[in-house]
């Protein structure tokens, strides 16, 4: 009688994903965000949106170059880049929400803070590609259509480039927490888009002449700490109080703790339960 072998025994292995670790939740919110095109059609329309905008401004003309290169008009809350950084931000958790067939595709990755980080991170990415794509593409048209008096390089450009940095940034962010929190893509833009209609009008009478008082921060932390900050830091440091002493810059900090600390209770409480 003919008696299987020990090789055809043994229990066929069958194809497994990567074990998990502590970049399991990374290349999660990787496949989700490029395996949607939702992203990309979202920055292809922000970067025409802001290169038309951008024209239309710089034939007005009368508009800072700052806000003519981030096609920001002073009528609008928020340019369209932090717009769309905002809306794509939301979709990080929304599109779960609202297509639960996702979730299977998490596997075992509960919504917990490596999956947050992660969302986080893919977030800050695509914000920053997307804010130096803006700048770009708005530059680059500027310069065809009118020439180089328009996209001159400004001598503050590295606190410009930080403050425009952490907007789209920040927007990114809130969408994320918002979305997260509320469990809706309508949510968290809405999230961002009372940042600057709410928050920021509000923060502004709190604040009053706080982002005067910034300007001699570097003299006081010398004089506080008798020390020489290395590497310019207290320049540094008093460039970052400015920002945040800025009516937007306070909305969205101010915004960013709130949802994060809503976001930790909610998590804490899916655990109690």
């Amino acid at each position: 009688m003919w008696r299987p072998s020990h090789a055809s025994r043994r229990p066929s292995h069958s194809p497994r994903g990567p074990p998990p670790g502590p970049l399991r939740p990374l290349r999660y919110e990787l496949r989700r965000a490029s395996g949607i095109g939702t992203g990309f059609v979202t920055c292809a329309v922000v970067l025409v949106v802001s290169a038309l905008t951008s024209l239309i401004m710089g034939g007005v003309g009368h508009t800072p170059q700052p806000r003519l290169l981030a096609a920001w008009p002073h009528q609008f809350p928020l340019p369209p880049a932090a717009l769309g950084a905002g809306l794509l931000g939301a979709l990080a958790f929304g599109d779960e929400f609202r297509h639960p067939a996702l979730a299977a595709d998490r596997g075992t990755v509960p919504r917990r803070l490596g999956l947050l980080t992660a969302k986080l991170l893919v977030a800050a990415a695509t914000a920053l590609l997307l804010a130096f794509l803006t700048v770009g593409c708005d530059a680059e048209v500027l310069y065809l259509v009118y020439g180089r008096e328009l996209t001159q390089v400004p001598g503050d450009w590295l606190s410009l480039g930080a403050s425009w940095i952490g907007l789209v940034v920040g927007c990114a962010w809130a969408g994320v927490l918002s979305a997260g929190i509320f469990r809706s893509t309508t949510a968290g833009l809405a999230t961002v888009l009372a940042v600057p209609v709410v928050v920021a009008p509000a923060v502004h009478t709190v604040l009053g002449g706080s982002a005067r008082d910034t300007e001699g921060l570097p003299a006081r932390l010398r004089e506080t700490f008798l020390l020489q900050w290395p590497f310019g830091g207290d320049r540094y440091l008093a460039a970052a109080a400015r920002l945040i002493a800025q009516p937007m810059g306070g909305a969205l900090t101010l915004s960013l703790a709130g949802l994060m600390c809503g976001y930790a209770v909610m998590t804490l409480r899916s655990r109690v339960r």
